[in-house]
């Protein structure tokens, strides 16, 4: 008998795509409707709620409004809506694999068969104290390097390896397969191309809710940012989805760099999982609490470095390109020192959210 629940849960997993192929299921305007208003929450907030519902009925219908979403995504062929999607519909799931009912039917593991993710219960270890711990499991390395996330955490040199195997713990194990659930609904989606004027009129309701770039550095230009900045913010242009300490060094760079607060907030508004007021708070701390630039080796530390400059930090990257002329050929147009902070022994103190 077909797991309804799961499906709506996880209507992108291949069992849910395998249903409704042989339902023959129609996306009449009821169901394009709901798919259009499931694109809306997300990128109004990033997230979609999870719903308690236990009626087939119900869960058909949620299981049709992913469908439908999928089909705008394809007519629309928008990059920032499918990653902004994407991010959305694996936090949903996330937040469904820890409620009691899903954790009952064993939601995670049928889901890690799903997504070729082969976790296995790990072998308690009573010289590590394993017994008093919470449930551990095995992985694979190499499964384990490509879902991992981008998070100094769960750097493969911080975690247990034996054997091959990377030892989770519960926890760990399902933002794992946050992260799986994440990049196969990145995958690219077939283009449609002649959509139905019904979609088009969703399409052309939801692009008020794109975002708006508006970057001008007013101290330094762009051409003289560093490599790793650089990729930063052309990860977040193209709507990939930055980690954390790649957008604490970026918010800490531009900054310095001299921009104010709202342009580089709206810089981050691109990120698939971007919240303008969580953005403006975490901007505004930094500021005020004053943090340097982290120096290159913090940066290669958190897994952002991708170039050789040799200048220690990126805010002696200009300097470094220049030579030490590059101060007195800056001009009006930019600083003797970016963001007029003078050249001085970097801290490299991680920031800390509240």
């Amino acid at each position: 008998m077909a797991d309804l629940r799961f499906f709506a849960h996880f209507p992108f997993s291949a069992e849910a795509r395998a249903w409704v192929r042989e339902q023959k299921l129609q996306l009449d305007s009821a169901a394009l409707e709901a798919g259009g208003e499931r694109l809306k929450k997300a990128f109004s907030t990033g997230e979609l709620p999870v719903e308690a519902v236990s009626l087939d009925s119900e869960h058909q219908q949620q299981i049709l409004a992913y469908a439908a979403s999928r089909l705008i995504l394809a007519a629309w062929g928008n990059q920032w809506a499918a990653r902004r999607m994407a991010v959305a519909e694996s936090k949903r799931a996330h937040e469904y694999l820890k409620t009691s009912q899903d954790r009952r039917a064993d939601y995670a593991q049928k889901l890690a068969d799903s997504l070729g993710l082969p976790f296995k219960p790990a072998p308690i270890d009573a010289a590590q104290g394993d017994e008093k711990n919470e449930a551990a499991y095995i992985l694979p390395f190499w499964h384990y390097l490509r879902f991992a996330p981008r998070d100094v955490h769960y750097k493969l040199v911080n975690m247990r390896l034996e054997k091959g195997m990377v030892r989770v713990s519960d926890h760990q194990r399902l933002r794992i397969l946050e992260e799986a659930m994440r990049k196969r609904l990145e995958e690219p989606i077939p283009p449609l191309k002649e959509a139905p004027a019904e979609v088009r009129g969703i399409i052309s309701r939801l692009e008020v809710l794109l975002p708006r770039e508006n970057l001008a550095p007013v101290k330094i230009e762009m051409k003289d940012f560093p490599p790793c900045i650089r990729k930063l913010i052309d990860d977040l242009r193209m709507s990939v989805n930055v980690p954390h300490l790649g957008r604490v060094a970026l918010a800490i760079y531009l900054i310095k760099a001299g921009l104010p607060d709202e342009q580089i907030v709206q810089l981050f508004s691109t990120a698939p999982d971007y919240n303008a007021d969580t953005t403006a708070y975490q901007v505004k701390y930094a500021r005020q609490k004053g943090y340097s630039v982290p120096s290159c080796a913090t940066m290669d530390t958190w897994g952002l470095c991708i170039a050789v400059c040799r200048c220690g930090s990126p805010v002696y990257y200009r300097e470094a390109k220049h030579g030490r002329n590059a101060r007195e050929s800056l001009g009006t147009h930019t600083s003797s020192s970016i963001g007029g902070m003078e050249r001085k022994k970097e801290n490299d103190e991680e920031p800390r959210s509240k």
